[in-house]
């Protein structure tokens, strides 16, 4: 794990706590039993700053779909389109009308253009709206090229590099924000748009340009939640983050990184490509492999989120359930959804 340079200026007690977890986790002991290791005084506390799981009062999601390049990668776009939307929609708690889908195909009914004359209209209107109590979600799904300076992702008319895009957001004040990035040369966008409190993911590291499997197990993961919901009946017990495996950012995208493993492994090929993920600010992202220790009490130390990529993508729910009905309201459904 690594070590943000913003650690320095924190207080004395908060560096040495997160400096703590760091080397726990890299020697695979407990971070609580370095914690009680830290001195204190009157004016110290010897538990950890806890951060309990938020959840945004309404969310926002931005598909960008870039040229498909032959008909195979149209017809593939499409689908995938279509279960990223579904899944938002029955999963995540947005509204469809709070989905938007700028298209590098063909500008139909409910979606406009991918060019770079949509995105500074789209994205001005985003960042202007949407508040600190609310979420954005963003979604690239296309092709993408890395050259010596820029990754870029592909559009109809001129290409926008990782950087332009970057500076599309840089005022957003959503207080959830989370950025997938599923198109190919997606690692080189990780440094440009990392921020404190913002998730940031990649389909590749900022060396892999082939197209990845990332965008299409991502879809198979999020498919195969809608069956398990749907199978399950609206009589079933609620979702609770101790009960639902992909409950969580970090959920979702471990899940998403393993598939795509594994299609390597059962094709007998050497992976050419490593999803990242970065939420702690540091610009720099951690393979799927490298966030397995995260344990439960780190989740909640906001010191140890600066320092260890993973925990906000832990804490940051995707689904949370109303609590059951009580026996005055039995017709009352048994789950919902909230944001």
């Amino acid at each position: 794990m690594r070590t943000s340079d913003k650690i320095a200026n924190t207080a004395p007690f908060r560096f040495t706590l997160a400096l703590c977890c760091t080397v726990a986790m890299a020697m695979q002991v407990p971070a609580q039993e370095l914690a009680s290791a830290v001195p204190t005084d009157e004016s110290q506390t010897a538990a950890p700053a806890e951060v309990a799981p938020a959840f945004p009062d309404r969310r926002h999601a931005l598909i960008v779909v870039g040229l498909p390049g032959d008909p195979t990668h149209r017809e593939q776009f499409e689908a995938i389109l279509q279960i990223w939307q579904d899944w938002l929609v029955k999963f995540a708690a947005v509204d469809s009308a709070d989905i938007m889908v700028l298209d590098g195909r063909d500008a139909t009914e409910g979606r406009l253009p991918a060019t770079q004359e949509s995105i500074r209209s789209v994205t001005d209107q985003l960042v202007e709206r949407i508040g600190e109590d609310e979420a954005l979600w963003v979604f690239w799904l296309g092709h993408g090229n890395q050259e010596r300076r820029h990754g870029w992702f592909h559009l109809p008319g001129p290409d926008m590099n990782a950087a332009q895009w970057a500076a599309r957001f840089a005022e957003l004040k959503a207080g959830e924000q989370v950025f997938w990035m599923t198109h190919s040369a997606s690692g080189s966008f990780v440094k440009p748009f990392s921020l404190p409190g913002r998730i940031v993911i990649s389909a590749t590291d900022e060396d892999e340009i082939n197209e990845p499997r990332f965008p299409r197990q991502l879809a198979e993961v999020m498919r195969q939640q809608l069956a398990e919901r749907a199978t399950a009946g609206p009589t079933a017990e609620p979702a609770s983050p101790a009960k639902d495996p992909l409950v969580s950012i970090l959920d979702l995208f471990r899940r998403t990184a393993d598939r795509v493993g594994r299609s390597f492994d059962d094709d007998q090929l050497l992976p050419t490509e490593h999803a990242l993920l970065d939420d702690n600010g540091d610009g720099v992202g951690t393979e799927v492999a490298d966030l397995a220790m995260i344990d439960s009490q780190s989740i909640h130390s906001t010191a140890a989120q600066a320092v260890i990529d993973g925990l906000l993508a832990a804490r940051t729910i995707i689904m949370t359930p109303e609590p059951p009905p009580t026996p005055d309201d039995p017709a009352a459904p048994a789950a919902t959804q909230q944001p």
